[in-house]
């Protein structure tokens, strides 16, 4: 039963160190590429693409006025 416990705990430690390494060398890639890279989690990332909508010309109101 302790056994598994070490095991647990050791898991839980090369988790938290992998998670470490992998954060730094993403900051390292944002300050080299000087903008803003989403982290796998967050929003707009390889994980969470956002889908963009196409532009459709045809989908904007003209008013009296518009320089068009």
């Amino acid at each position: 039963m302790l056994e598994l416990l070490y095991q647990f705990i050791g898991l839980v430690i090369v988790l938290v160190g992998f998670t470490m390494l992998y954060v730094s060398a993403h900051v390292q890639e944002e300050q080299r590429k000087g903008k803003k890279i989403p982290l796998f989690w967050e929003k707009g990332s390889w994980l969470r693409k956002v889908k963009r909508k196409i532009f459709d010309k045809s989908d904007i109101k003209y008013r009296d006025g518009d320089n068009t």
